[in-house]
């Protein structure tokens, strides 16, 4: 398990929550691509992994558009929602090539947390309890690939 998450990647997180990841997808850039359905499934040690955060951002400098997230449910299961201009969620991801991190945040009793925008997570003891090459957008060794039809995407990853 690692320490306590900085301020920084806690930023991050709330960032991510509150924009769909990568800004607002305004009227004033190009017309993207609509969402489309993106879900999956998260494994840990081949066990479903309730309460995780997924985020998939855009990868490289000249993809457009927005990032997505998403909640596992207790069986691991994921549906994305892409955030687009003023606040308005619509459900998938654009179309394009993602990095896509993983992240489960736990209190001292290690029982999850996720992140609310009434309180901070490092107000509540949050600790990120995966391995930094999946919950760290930086580190990160997923990525997916969101076709025109969307699909489903199952991460099977380890807690070692």
């Amino acid at each position: 398990m690692r320490c306590i998450m900085s301020f920084r990647e806690l930023r991050i997180i709330a960032l991510a929550c509150a924009t769909g990841v990568v800004g607002c997808g305004g009227s004033s850039g190009p017309k993207l691509p609509d969402p489309v359905k993106v879900s999956g499934v998260v494994a840990l040690d081949s066990q479903p992994l309730p309460s995780a955060m997924v985020f998939f951002v855009p990868e490289g400098g000249k993809e457009m558009g927005n990032g997505a997230t998403g909640i596992t449910d207790a069986n691991g299961t994921f549906e994305l929602v892409t955030v687009r201009g003023k606040g308005r969620k619509t459900p998938g991801a654009v179309p394009g090539n993602y990095k896509v991190w993983i992240s489960r945040l736990v209190g001292p009793d290690g029982s999850p947390i996720v992140p609310a925008s009434d309180v901070p997570p490092a107000d509540l003891g949050a600790v990120e309890s995966l391995p930094s090459r999946y919950s760290d957008m930086m580190m990160t060794e997923l990525k997916a690939n969101v076709t025109a039809q969307g699909g489903t995407f199952d991460f099977r990853i380890t807690s070692h």
